[in-house]
Protein backbone atom coordinates (compact mmCIF):
# COMPACT_ATOMS: atom_id res chain seq x y z
CA UNK A 1 0.00 0.00 0.00
CA UNK A 2 1.15 3.31 -0.23
CA UNK A 3 2.95 5.35 2.33
CA UNK A 4 0.90 7.70 4.18
CA UNK A 5 3.52 10.63 5.78
CA UNK A 6 3.09 14.02 6.99
CA UNK A 7 5.62 16.71 5.94
CA UNK A 8 8.88 16.40 7.84
CA UNK A 9 8.94 13.01 8.13
CA UNK A 10 12.25 10.96 7.13
CA UNK A 11 11.59 7.67 5.89
CA UNK A 12 13.86 4.99 4.87
CA UNK A 13 15.38 4.07 0.90
CA UNK A 14 13.00 1.30 0.64
CA UNK A 15 10.24 3.28 1.35
CA UNK A 16 10.92 5.62 -1.25
CA UNK A 17 11.64 2.91 -3.59
CA UNK A 18 8.22 1.81 -2.96
CA UNK A 19 6.16 5.45 -3.44
CA UNK A 20 8.32 4.89 -7.10
CA UNK A 21 6.57 2.07 -7.74
CA UNK A 22 3.06 3.00 -6.55
CA UNK A 23 3.42 6.64 -8.51
CA UNK A 24 2.81 7.32 -12.06
CA UNK A 25 3.68 11.24 -12.99
CA UNK A 26 6.69 13.11 -11.80
CA UNK A 27 8.55 15.70 -11.78
CA UNK A 28 12.76 15.71 -10.91
CA UNK A 29 14.47 18.46 -10.04
CA UNK A 30 17.63 19.88 -8.50
CA UNK A 31 19.07 23.20 -6.75
CA UNK A 32 19.95 26.28 -8.24
CA UNK A 33 23.64 26.96 -9.57
CA UNK A 34 23.54 23.03 -10.01
CA UNK A 35 26.35 20.78 -9.69
CA UNK A 36 27.93 17.33 -11.02
CA UNK A 37 25.75 15.62 -7.89
CA UNK A 38 22.79 17.67 -8.94
CA UNK A 39 22.77 16.86 -12.36
CA UNK A 40 24.06 13.31 -12.20
CA UNK A 41 21.44 12.54 -9.47
CA UNK A 42 18.70 13.88 -11.46
CA UNK A 43 19.87 12.20 -14.78
CA UNK A 44 19.85 8.97 -12.53
CA UNK A 45 16.60 9.38 -10.77
CA UNK A 46 14.94 10.18 -14.43
CA UNK A 47 16.80 7.05 -16.26
CA UNK A 48 15.58 5.14 -12.98
CA UNK A 49 12.19 6.25 -13.47
CA UNK A 50 11.98 5.37 -17.50
CA UNK A 51 12.63 1.94 -17.02
CA UNK A 52 9.98 1.14 -14.89
CA UNK A 53 7.91 3.10 -17.31
CA UNK A 54 6.71 5.98 -15.38
CA UNK A 55 5.73 9.27 -17.12
CA UNK A 56 8.81 11.18 -15.93
CA UNK A 57 10.13 14.70 -17.00
CA UNK A 58 13.13 16.94 -15.50
CA UNK A 59 13.51 20.04 -15.03
CA UNK A 60 15.99 23.07 -13.84
CA UNK A 61 15.78 26.64 -12.90
CA UNK A 62 18.91 27.28 -15.05
CA UNK A 63 18.96 27.99 -18.99
CA UNK A 64 19.07 25.20 -20.98
CA UNK A 65 21.99 27.04 -23.10
CA UNK A 66 24.66 26.44 -19.81
CA UNK A 67 23.05 23.24 -18.91
CA UNK A 68 24.35 21.41 -22.83
CA UNK A 69 27.37 23.58 -22.08
CA UNK A 70 28.75 22.30 -18.42
CA UNK A 71 26.83 19.40 -18.62
CA UNK A 72 25.93 18.06 -22.20
CA UNK A 73 28.73 15.51 -22.29
CA UNK A 74 26.68 13.11 -20.02
CA UNK A 75 24.21 10.84 -21.29
CA UNK A 76 20.19 12.54 -21.20
CA UNK A 77 21.40 15.92 -20.11
CA UNK A 78 19.47 17.01 -23.56
CA UNK A 79 16.38 15.74 -21.76
CA UNK A 80 16.20 18.87 -18.91
CA UNK A 81 14.22 21.56 -19.65
CA UNK A 82 13.25 24.79 -18.48
CA UNK A 83 11.45 25.04 -14.86
CA UNK A 84 8.88 27.55 -16.96
CA UNK A 85 7.26 24.49 -18.35
CA UNK A 86 5.68 23.61 -14.56
CA UNK A 87 3.00 26.83 -16.42
CA UNK A 88 1.82 24.15 -18.57
CA UNK A 89 1.45 21.25 -16.56
CA UNK A 90 -1.28 20.18 -14.24
CA UNK A 91 1.17 20.14 -11.33
CA UNK A 92 -1.37 18.72 -9.14
CA UNK A 93 -1.27 15.06 -10.97
CA UNK A 94 3.09 14.76 -10.39
CA UNK A 95 4.80 14.05 -7.19
CA UNK A 96 7.93 16.54 -6.91
CA UNK A 97 11.06 14.88 -6.05
CA UNK A 98 13.79 17.27 -5.38
CA UNK A 99 17.15 15.96 -5.27
CA UNK A 100 20.68 17.19 -3.47
CA UNK A 101 18.86 20.47 -1.98
CA UNK A 102 19.54 21.54 1.54
CA UNK A 103 15.82 23.40 1.60
CA UNK A 104 12.73 24.04 -1.05
CA UNK A 105 14.57 27.63 -1.53
CA UNK A 106 17.09 26.52 -3.30
CA UNK A 107 15.01 24.95 -6.10
CA UNK A 108 14.49 28.23 -6.89
CA UNK A 109 11.14 30.94 -7.68
CA UNK A 110 9.55 29.06 -10.14
CA UNK A 111 9.53 25.95 -8.06
CA UNK A 112 8.33 27.35 -5.10
CA UNK A 113 5.52 29.47 -6.80
CA UNK A 114 4.22 25.75 -7.44
CA UNK A 115 5.29 23.79 -3.75
CA UNK A 116 2.08 23.61 -2.41
CA UNK A 117 -0.32 22.14 -5.71
CA UNK A 118 2.18 19.37 -6.45
CA UNK A 119 0.60 15.82 -5.38
CA UNK A 120 3.43 14.76 -3.03
CA UNK A 121 7.40 16.18 -2.54
CA UNK A 122 9.67 13.41 -2.45
CA UNK A 123 13.08 14.93 -1.05
CA UNK A 124 16.30 13.05 -1.24
CA UNK A 125 19.38 14.65 0.37
CA UNK A 126 22.79 14.84 1.81
CA UNK A 127 23.22 18.08 3.61
CA UNK A 128 23.29 17.72 7.35
CA UNK A 129 21.16 20.61 7.66
CA UNK A 130 18.23 19.67 5.50
CA UNK A 131 15.30 20.97 6.52
CA UNK A 132 12.82 18.29 5.55
CA UNK A 133 11.02 20.12 3.22
CA UNK A 134 9.98 17.22 1.86
CA UNK A 135 6.19 14.78 2.02
CA UNK A 136 8.61 11.93 2.21
CA UNK A 137 12.33 12.69 3.38
CA UNK A 138 15.73 10.54 2.64
CA UNK A 139 18.38 12.77 3.94
CA UNK A 140 21.77 10.77 4.66
CA UNK A 141 24.65 13.11 5.06
CA UNK A 142 27.29 10.32 5.96
CA UNK A 143 27.78 9.71 2.24
CA UNK A 144 29.44 11.02 -0.44
CA UNK A 145 26.36 12.98 -2.28
CA UNK A 146 23.27 12.29 -3.86
CA UNK A 147 24.13 10.24 -6.43
CA UNK A 148 25.68 7.03 -4.17
CA UNK A 149 22.08 7.02 -2.51
CA UNK A 150 21.29 6.90 -6.81
CA UNK A 151 23.48 3.62 -6.73
CA UNK A 152 21.62 2.40 -3.50
CA UNK A 153 17.97 2.64 -5.05
CA UNK A 154 19.24 1.35 -7.96
CA UNK A 155 20.00 -2.24 -5.81
CA UNK A 156 16.88 -1.79 -4.26
CA UNK A 157 14.58 -1.47 -7.19
CA UNK A 158 16.70 -3.91 -9.41
CA UNK A 159 17.73 -1.79 -11.98
CA UNK A 160 20.25 -2.99 -14.26
CA UNK A 161 23.40 -0.96 -13.84
CA UNK A 162 24.05 -0.26 -17.53
CA UNK A 163 27.18 1.95 -18.76
CA UNK A 164 25.13 4.93 -19.35
CA UNK A 165 23.49 4.96 -15.63
CA UNK A 166 26.76 3.64 -14.03
CA UNK A 167 27.74 7.16 -16.30
CA UNK A 168 25.14 9.49 -14.32
CA UNK A 169 26.23 8.13 -10.92
CA UNK A 170 29.99 8.34 -11.27
CA UNK A 171 29.89 11.98 -12.56
CA UNK A 172 27.98 12.67 -9.47
CA UNK A 173 30.06 11.12 -6.75
CA UNK A 174 33.36 12.60 -8.70
CA UNK A 175 32.09 15.74 -8.19
CA UNK A 176 30.74 16.24 -4.63
CA UNK A 177 33.40 13.88 -4.03
CA UNK A 178 36.21 16.70 -4.89
CA UNK A 179 37.83 13.37 -7.08
CA UNK A 180 37.32 11.21 -3.80
CA UNK A 181 39.65 14.29 -1.92
CA UNK A 182 37.13 15.35 0.37
CA UNK A 183 36.35 13.64 3.96
CA UNK A 184 32.46 12.58 2.64
CA UNK A 185 34.36 10.09 0.63
CA UNK A 186 33.70 7.15 3.05
CA UNK A 187 34.89 3.10 2.31
CA UNK A 188 31.23 2.87 0.78
CA UNK A 189 31.64 5.45 -1.77
CA UNK A 190 35.09 3.10 -3.26
CA UNK A 191 33.10 0.43 -3.24
CA UNK A 192 30.27 1.89 -5.43
CA UNK A 193 32.53 3.65 -7.91
CA UNK A 194 34.73 0.36 -8.26
CA UNK A 195 31.31 -1.29 -9.41
CA UNK A 196 30.56 1.30 -11.88
CA UNK A 197 33.64 1.19 -13.39
CA UNK A 198 33.14 -2.73 -13.75
CA UNK A 199 30.58 -1.50 -16.32
CA UNK A 200 33.16 -0.17 -18.67
CA UNK A 201 33.10 3.38 -18.09
CA UNK A 202 36.94 5.10 -18.30
CA UNK A 203 38.05 7.76 -15.33
CA UNK A 204 39.73 9.54 -18.40
CA UNK A 205 36.59 10.53 -19.68
CA UNK A 206 35.09 12.24 -16.61
CA UNK A 207 38.38 14.23 -15.77
CA UNK A 208 38.60 15.28 -19.53
CA UNK A 209 35.01 16.53 -19.49
CA UNK A 210 34.46 17.48 -15.75
CA UNK A 211 38.19 19.23 -14.82
CA UNK A 212 40.00 19.66 -18.75
CA UNK A 213 37.89 21.56 -20.39
CA UNK A 214 38.52 26.00 -19.50
CA UNK A 215 38.91 27.81 -22.46
CA UNK A 216 41.63 29.87 -23.11
CA UNK A 217 39.57 33.11 -22.15
CA UNK A 218 38.84 31.51 -18.90
CA UNK A 219 42.49 31.09 -18.13
CA UNK A 220 43.31 34.85 -18.87
CA UNK A 221 40.18 35.83 -16.90
CA UNK A 222 41.53 33.60 -13.90
CA UNK A 223 44.96 35.17 -14.23
CA UNK A 224 43.57 38.73 -13.90
CA UNK A 225 41.81 37.63 -10.70
CA UNK A 226 44.26 35.93 -8.96
CA UNK A 227 46.59 38.97 -9.59
CA UNK A 228 43.73 41.04 -7.22
CA UNK A 229 43.40 38.27 -4.82
CA UNK A 230 42.96 39.20 -1.03
CA UNK A 231 44.13 37.77 2.13
CA UNK A 232 43.85 37.95 6.12
CA UNK A 233 47.87 39.22 7.26
CA UNK A 234 48.47 35.79 8.35
CA UNK A 235 47.24 34.39 4.90
CA UNK A 236 44.59 31.82 7.09
CA UNK A 237 41.63 33.48 5.19
CA UNK A 238 42.07 34.16 1.04
CA UNK A 239 39.54 35.37 -1.33
CA UNK A 240 38.63 36.64 -4.76
CA UNK A 241 35.44 38.93 -5.91
CA UNK A 242 34.31 38.30 -9.33
CA UNK A 243 32.55 41.50 -10.45
CA UNK A 244 30.22 41.47 -13.68
CA UNK A 245 32.60 44.12 -15.35
CA UNK A 246 35.40 41.25 -14.98
CA UNK A 247 33.38 38.34 -17.01
CA UNK A 248 32.28 40.74 -19.68
CA UNK A 249 35.34 41.71 -20.15
CA UNK A 250 35.91 38.07 -20.97
CA UNK A 251 32.87 37.01 -22.64
CA UNK A 252 32.43 34.83 -19.77
CA UNK A 253 29.27 33.32 -18.40
CA UNK A 254 28.86 33.03 -14.51
CA UNK A 255 28.49 29.52 -14.60
CA UNK A 256 31.94 29.60 -16.29
CA UNK A 257 33.39 30.58 -13.37
CA UNK A 258 32.30 27.67 -10.55
CA UNK A 259 36.36 25.96 -11.14
CA UNK A 260 37.51 29.09 -9.59
CA UNK A 261 37.34 28.40 -5.81
CA UNK A 262 38.08 24.86 -6.05
CA UNK A 263 41.51 26.39 -7.88
CA UNK A 264 41.77 28.51 -4.46
CA UNK A 265 42.35 25.48 -2.01
CA UNK A 266 46.08 25.05 -3.42
CA UNK A 267 47.31 27.82 -1.82
CA UNK A 268 49.44 25.95 1.49
CA UNK A 269 48.65 28.28 4.84
CA UNK A 270 45.06 29.37 3.77
CA UNK A 271 42.21 27.41 6.21
CA UNK A 272 39.40 29.23 4.70
CA UNK A 273 38.62 30.47 1.45
CA UNK A 274 35.51 32.33 -0.29
CA UNK A 275 34.42 33.47 -3.74
CA UNK A 276 32.07 36.65 -3.72
CA UNK A 277 30.33 36.55 -7.06
CA UNK A 278 27.98 39.78 -8.60
CA UNK A 279 25.48 38.14 -10.37
CA UNK A 280 23.67 41.20 -12.03
CA UNK A 281 21.16 38.96 -14.07
CA UNK A 282 19.88 37.41 -10.98
CA UNK A 283 20.00 40.60 -8.83
CA UNK A 284 22.02 38.78 -6.18
CA UNK A 285 25.72 38.52 -4.96
CA UNK A 286 26.61 34.83 -4.05
CA UNK A 287 29.03 33.85 -1.28
CA UNK A 288 30.63 30.25 -2.13
CA UNK A 289 32.86 29.22 1.39
CA UNK A 290 34.98 26.21 1.91
CA UNK A 291 37.24 25.26 4.20
CA UNK A 292 40.30 22.98 5.27
CA UNK A 293 40.14 20.27 8.30
CA UNK A 294 37.84 20.78 10.79
CA UNK A 295 36.40 24.22 10.40
CA UNK A 296 32.95 24.60 9.86
CA UNK A 297 32.26 27.07 7.33
CA UNK A 298 28.25 26.36 7.35
CA UNK A 299 27.52 27.96 10.14
CA UNK A 300 29.01 31.45 8.80
CA UNK A 301 26.26 30.70 5.62
CA UNK A 302 23.20 29.69 7.35
CA UNK A 303 23.68 33.37 9.62
CA UNK A 304 22.70 34.62 6.53
CA UNK A 305 20.43 32.24 5.68
CA UNK A 306 22.28 30.12 4.09
CA UNK A 307 24.03 26.26 4.16
CA UNK A 308 25.35 23.43 3.09
CA UNK A 309 28.27 20.72 4.22
CA UNK A 310 30.84 21.98 7.21
CA UNK A 311 34.01 22.55 4.48
CA UNK A 312 31.68 24.09 1.72
CA UNK A 313 29.01 26.02 1.84
CA UNK A 314 26.98 28.95 0.09
CA UNK A 315 24.88 32.19 0.42
CA UNK A 316 23.03 35.10 -1.13
CA UNK A 317 22.75 38.42 -0.48
CA UNK A 318 20.52 40.41 -2.36
CA UNK A 319 22.35 42.84 -4.77
CA UNK A 320 21.79 45.69 -3.15
CA UNK A 321 23.44 44.83 -0.04
CA UNK A 322 26.76 45.50 -2.37
CA UNK A 323 29.73 44.01 -2.45
CA UNK A 324 31.66 45.76 0.04
CA UNK A 325 29.51 45.20 2.77
CA UNK A 326 29.06 41.63 2.13
CA UNK A 327 32.83 41.21 2.06
CA UNK A 328 32.97 42.54 5.24
CA UNK A 329 30.06 40.67 7.56
CA UNK A 330 31.45 37.81 5.59
CA UNK A 331 35.11 38.31 7.11
CA UNK A 332 34.21 39.27 10.22
CA UNK A 333 32.33 35.82 10.56
CA UNK A 334 34.46 33.98 9.15
CA UNK A 335 37.71 35.41 11.45
CA UNK A 336 35.50 34.55 14.33
CA UNK A 337 35.17 30.69 13.75
CA UNK A 338 39.65 30.25 13.12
Amino acid sequence: MRVEVTKGAQVSLEEIAQELRLGDNFIITFHINPDYDAVGSSLSMFYILKKMEKNVMIVGDEEENIIRKNFGFLPLSGEIKHVSVLDRLPVEEYTLIALDSGDERRLGKKVNEYFGRFKKIINIDHHYDNTRFGTLNYVNSDISGVSEIMHTLVEILGIELTKELASLIYAGIVGDSGSFRFDSTKPSTHVVASRLLETGIKPSFFTKNMYQNRSLEFIKFEGELFSKIRSTEDKKIVWVIITADLLAKYNLSESDTEPVVEDIDRIKDCVVYFVIKEKKSKGVITVALRSKDDIDVSQVAQKFGGGGHKNASGVSFDISVGIENVEKVILDELKKII
